[in-house]
């Protein structure tokens, strides 16, 4: 029989919220507001069995593809035994994508030597402890110290404001004024980025998101937009800063982590191998750098 995949809707968050929480996941495509909003990037259709959060991919760099699947490890053979068993109806060996170093392990726990794995480098994510963002302490914070320290001179009256659903709407202000003073402003990926933080706006509430809002001369200048992945570990979704205020970048990552006094971790997620995001996330000296695998199921290998 069939997984009844379906392209996942707001009221799927309750399931894969649980289901996350029950494996502390830690990636950020285990957030299920990172699932809905890319579900069209990446043909996404999620499934519950059992318990258990199934993912497939359709497009994109996923398609063909199954994610790890979310929840107990005592449901985790039957699974990727499901899993395996869709591929094959559509005449495929299963493909499981980017799995983190621990999910690597798990599967080859049950699954021993039956899966290849080859590295996704430009999937690394780079998490943070909460608590070192906050604080900023020592040398290696020197520099987001001192940004963070001629913004406020620049503008003593400047503040935060909680990102809530009644004001989400400059979020979505804020990123179109980035964009707009961009070289590439009509870059097919900039734009999807875009039309998921309005839709991140206008589906607030129902996907789980929390934020904040940087006003300088009483405007919304900065903004973060967040979720809870699993108990204690965020998904800084998007981070943006209206043009003109270079140092404003600090104090938002700042602040929002100040905001957060229950996270341990916070994954600013990965590069995708562009040198100026990777410097970007270098620069607030990652703590755990989740490395990503994709594996596949090795030529004549039995699993179920």
């Amino acid at each position: 029989m069939s997984i009844p995949f379906h392209t996942p809707v707001p009221g799927d968050g309750s399931a894969v919220r649980a289901a996350a929480a029950q494996c502390g996941a830690m990636e950020n495509d285990a957030a299920f507001a990172s699932i809905y909003l890319l579900r069209g990037k990446y043909g996404t259709e999620i499934a519950e069995e059992n318990g258990m959060i199934l993912r497939r991919y359709r497009s994109g760099y996923r398609a063909g593809s199954f994610g790890f699947p979310l929840g107990l490890r005592a449901h985790l053979r039957d699974a990727v035994c499901r899993l395996a068993a869709e591929a094959q109806e559509t005449g495929g060996q299963l493909k499981l994508t980017l799995l983190n170093e621990a999910q690597c392990a798990l599967l080859a726990a049950e699954f021993p030597d039956a899966f290849s794995l080859t590295a996704a480098e430009e999937y690394t994510e780079y998490l943070y402890l909460r608590e070192n963002l906050a604080q900023l302490r020592g040398s290696r914070y020197h520099g987001k110290r001192n940004h963070i320290a001629q913004f406020w001179r620049g503008d003593p009256e400047a503040m935060i404001q909680p990102l809530i659903a009644e004001n989400a709407q400059y979020a979505a202000e804020i990123a179109r004024a980035w964009l707009s003073q961009r070289e590439d402003p009509e870059e097919p990926s900039l734009q999807a980025e875009l039309r998921c933080i309005e839709e991140a706006a206008a589906q607030f509430d129902a996907l789980g998101m929390s934020g904040l809002l940087l006003y300088s001369g009483g405007e919304p200048i900065g903004m973060t937009m967040v979720s809870e992945i699993s108990p204690g570990i965020w998904d800084v979704h998007f981070e943006k800063v209206k043009p003109g205020y270079p140092h404003a970048w600090s104090v938002v990552a700042n602040e929002m982590a100040k905001c957060l006094p229950d996270a341990e971790y916070l994954n600013r997620e990965e590069d995708l191998g562009e040198s100026g995001m990777r410097r970007s996330k270098q620069s607030y000296q990652p703590d755990l750098l989740n490395l990503k695998f994709n594996a596949v199921l090795k030529d004549g290998a039995t699993i179920c």
